[in-house]
């Protein structure tokens, strides 16, 4: 049966799709924070370079006429796409993520086709369209939902190409792993992670050749074009300066351990210690001055950031993105840094009423069903599709492990690889109701 006659498939859009437009007209016409609920303090980032390229055909840093080099391109072109069709930077960006969150579903459920069975596929689809983190981060103007939608189509290439290896697929998923990596350099170094299992997958079927030509050259050209174009306009050849920023920034917790302040006054001391007028020194120097001042910190806090991992770790794999639902639901006013950087392992200074522990303890149900039952499922599938089992646990693993190296893990950052848990639990979600139902006869 085709997708697109599967009367399941489309109740669970359909749901999908009431919440999101209820919620949706809710905070337009009732919300009393405006588009400001929408807003975040990296949203800035993302749509100041959006309107520069609108108005002169150049991406810039925020609020500066600097090439554009902390931030990648996805993202704000896609901002100037949705201002250009609709004249609106806010709500047309919410509308339109929702709309990619609702199609989401569909590679979700295709690639667990291939997998599994119509059940698994459905409630696969269930999983994702039940998404807390999903919902919330679609009312967001932050890279994730586009990040994810592409990765979601990356996936099912892949998925398809070990099941049938056929270059096209593999094509896709260069072109859908590079547009991946503009809209969020997380992914960077996955693409040569991704090459090598490839490669390993491809020698199998004697396809290295095929490997080579359609997956690890087209990422390579895409790639590197960003790289030409920082080294022309700013001197850097890197592809972008996050990663050096990072370095030194998200020593802040440390610092404040050390002296007894406020992670927030550890952020302000960081940037003080800046050379005077750092921000009109060449990039390339700007990036060699963060990586100069991050070595000493990082020599000095190896420990404490090693003995932080796990709690890192967890808040990324369990945590419910609370603070950013109830802003949503509630219309609480808050500060948005603290809604993107919770620091501590529970949103406790958001558990004062019965509403708000009974909507935090639902959501953290949702999360804990859709971890166990998606580990259970890739367990499973390493008896009937070993390569894509392999694939899942590299692209889990890997995504998960770069979220977890600093105080602001969180929730947001599972993001990129839930979609693959949602395909796990719909996976054993169907087998043990299927043992269920055997075992009733």
């Amino acid at each position: 049966m085709p997708w697109y006659k599967d009367k399941i498939l489309w109740k669970i859009i359909t749901v999908c799709a009431s919440i999101k437009l209820a919620t949706l007209l809710c905070l337009y016409f009732f919300g009393p924070l405006g588009e400001g609920v929408l807003v975040f303090p990296d949203s800035i980032t993302y749509v100041y370079p959006a309107q520069t390229f609108l108005a002169y055909g150049q991406f810039w840093e925020a609020v500066s006429a600097s090439p554009l080099l902390m931030r990648t391109p996805g993202y704000p072109f896609f901002l100037a796409l949705v201002q250009l069709l609709t004249n609106n930077m806010t709500w047309a960006v919410a509308v339109v993520q929702n709309l990619l969150s609702l199609v989401l579903l569909l590679p979700v459920y295709l690639t667990t086709r291939r997998l599994a069975d119509l059940s698994a596929s459905r409630w696969a689809a269930g999983f994702c369209a039940a998404s807390v983190l999903y919902f919330s981060l679609a009312f967001a103007v932050l890279t994730e939902t586009l990040c994810v939608f592409l990765l979601a189509w990356f996936v099912f290439f892949v998925v398809r190409w070990l099941e049938n290896p056929r270059t096209r697929d593999l094509f896709c998923a260069a072109l859908l792993l590079a547009a991946v990596v503009y809209v969020r350099p997380a992914a960077y170094y996955f693409v040569p992670v991704a090459a090598l299992f490839l490669a390993a997958a491809a020698w199998q079927k004697k396809l290295l050749k095929q490997t080579l030509l359609y997956f690890l050259i087209p990422s390579f050209l895409l790639i590197g074009a960003w790289h030409v174009r920082n080294f022309y306009q700013t001197g850097y050849s890197g592809f972008t300066s996050v990663g050096a920023y990072n370095l030194y920034i998200w020593n802040e917790d440390f610092i404040a351990k050390e002296n007894h302040i406020s992670v927030a006054h550890a952020h302000e001391i960081l940037e003080n210690n800046l050379p005077e007028n750092f921000e009109n020194l060449p990039a390339k120097v700007q990036v060699q001055t963060y990586k100069k001042l991050a070595a000493p910190l990082l020599k000095k806090s190896w420990k404490y950031k090693l003995a932080h991992v796990p709690l890192w770790a967890g808040k990324v794999l369990l945590g419910t993105n609370h603070v950013h639902v109830s802003r949503l639901i509630f219309a609480q006013a808050d500060e948005p840094e603290k809604t993107l950087n919770q620091t501590s392992a529970l949103p406790k200074a958001w558990l004062k009423t019965g509403t708000e522990k009974l909507l935090f303890a639902l959501a953290f149900l949702q999360v804990l069903c859709v971890v166990l039952l998606g580990f259970g499922g890739l367990i499973l599938l390493l008896k009937t599709h070993p390569l894509a089992a392999v694939f899942f646990t590299i692209y889990i693993g890997y995504f998960w492990g770069i979220a977890s190296t600093f105080l602001g893990a969180y929730a947001r950052f599972r993001a990129p690889f839930e979609i693959v848990l949602c395909i796990g639990a719909g996976i054993a979600a169907a087998t043990y109701l299927s043992h269920q139902k055997i075992n009733n006869r």
